[in-house]
């Protein structure tokens, strides 16, 4: 019995075995007809019409990479240049390279970023005054959602709403609350009482954090240029750092109130121009005003102003070369000067009150027309700083000009020029005749329709040592 039981199970085995080929056959037919089917029904089907991020948006590797590569952090860090809170802010460039118009694009780009950036910053303060004010006069009656929101137009509509329930003695308090005069008001119904308690709170919130925009500097620029995606214009991000230690050099450079021992020497940022300017190296990396300080701990504040002369090959007389040159060098210069003026002037004219009637004038407007400022942090931006240069008043001392270059893009050919600037505690006590023989230098840190084009990304960090 048991030799029969062997025999039969060496003959399954041998039919088995026999069979394999055959049935491994089959089965690899099966898969490559499904592969063939699968193809042909792809082929068939229409692509998807979404596009992914990817195919337009180079989305935030470039920048993260940027951070990382310095150690630095979104938000508040004592990683970050003189323990700041970063900011990082883009704008797409809205001129194809191949177009006259591109420098100016992308000078106009990199502004609209930092305006981004600004407006950033003020509305992450308004909001966090905004919900101080929620503690102390509603005692935690808003939604987990609204307390949540970054977005002071939200909470301001939601603290409007919420008292619109009470009674109008509760309404005048809060409005008392918020600075508003109520014995000289008219009579008003509910519904304008509410638009004043949004207009009022929205402005205060606003005000405040206006207050607290000062000492901010331009730390790095991202430039993104070409691709093969419909959108190959490129776009420029702007790194922005905010500190508190930076606010004293504004109420220095403001006041001309100086330590002419603790600058780094005019010579010295000379001798560290010296070989871009040299070169020619388009300085494109570098924008608006940037606090430097070397590691002995004294400082300074770079400013860079940027043109671009709209120049074509062969086709313009000599008197209109010049007449452009002449007028790209007069924006850079003035770009130059009007960064260290709005620089010295953010805290000063943020706390003034002619600037609060002017925010609140701005709220009713957005209120009333449905205006974007307030609703985008661009438009925040671009409203603080109409509001800061109409109020800017600083009579500088003591700024030099360090160097101007001109160069072209390697990248994309149109030429550039710009204009250096710098201001010191030693510059400003010369100007004023305070200069005397420098003190030792402090052993600690920092005081207070478009054709494919070649991507390409370049980006500049600090120019001191942060």
């Amino acid at each position: 019995m048991t030799i029969r039981k062997k025999a039969l199970s060496v003959m399954v085995a041998t039919v088995l075995v026999s069979a394999m080929p055959a049935m491994l056959m089959a089965q690899d037919s099966d898969i490559a007809a499904q592969t063939q089917a699968a193809e042909e029904d792809a082929s068939k089907t229409p692509p998807s019409p979404f596009m992914a991020v990817s195919e337009v948006d180079p989305g935030d590797k470039k920048i993260q990479e940027f951070l990382d590569a310095r150690g630095w952090v979104r938000g508040q860090s004592e990683k970050n240049p003189a323990g700041g809170t970063l900011v990082v802010a883009s704008q797409a460039i809205s001129a194809d390279p191949t177009n006259i118009s591109f420098s100016q694009a992308r000078i106009i780009a990199t502004e609209e970023a930092f305006l981004k950036a600004m407006g950033e910053l003020v509305s992450q303060d308004s909001v966090d005054i905004g919900v101080a004010m929620v503690d102390r006069f509603m005692k935690d009656d808003l939604p987990e959602d609204v307390r949540d929101t970054t977005s002071i137009e939200a909470l301001g509509e939601a603290i409007a709403g919420r008292a619109a329930e009470l009674t109008v003695q509760g309404m005048n308090a809060l409005l008392e609350e918020l600075g508003a005069d109520t014995s000289k008001m008219p009579e008003m119904t509910i519904a304008e009482r509410k638009n004043m308690i949004y207009d009022e709170f929205v402005s205060e919130t606003t005000w405040q954090a206006m207050g607290r925009l000062s000492g901010v500097g331009i730390f790095g620029v991202i430039e993104e240029v070409g691709g093969d995606g419909p959108l190959n214009n490129g776009r420029m991000s702007v790194v922005v750092v905010r500190s508190d230690r930076f606010s004293e050099f504004g109420r220095q450079l403001r006041t001309g109130d100086v330590a002419p021992g603790q600058a780094i020497s005019l010579d010295e940022i000379r001798e560290r121009l010296d070989p871009q300017l040299r070169e020619g190296t388009p300085m494109l990396g570098y924008f608006g005003v940037q606090p430097v300080v070397d590691k002995q701990g004294r400082y300074g504040l770079m400013s860079f102003g940027t043109s671009g002369p709209q120049l074509v090959r062969g086709t313009m007389e000599e008197f209109e070369i010049a007449a452009e040159m002449e007028a790209a060098r007069e924006e850079a210069m003035m770009m130059a000067d009007g960064w260290l003026a709005q620089f010295a002037s953010m805290t000063v004219q943020g706390q003034k009150e002619a600037t609060r009637r002017k925010i609140q004038q701005k709220v009713r407007e957005t209120r009333g027309d449905g205006s974007t400022e307030f609703k985008t942090s661009e438009g925040t931006g671009r409203m603080v700083n109409n509001i800061l240069r109409s109020e800017a008043n600083a009579r500088l001392t003591g700024i030099q000009t360090v160097g101007q270059w001109d160069a072209v893009d390697p990248a994309t050919g149109h030429p550039y020029l710009g204009y250096v600037k710098y201001w010191s505690p030693a510059t400003s006590a010369k100007a004023q005749g305070l200069d005397k023989k420098p003190e030792p230098a402090s052993n600690g840190s920092s005081g207070d329709g478009e054709a494919a084009t070649k991507k390409s990304t370049r980006s500049t960090g600090s120019f001191g040592s942060w």
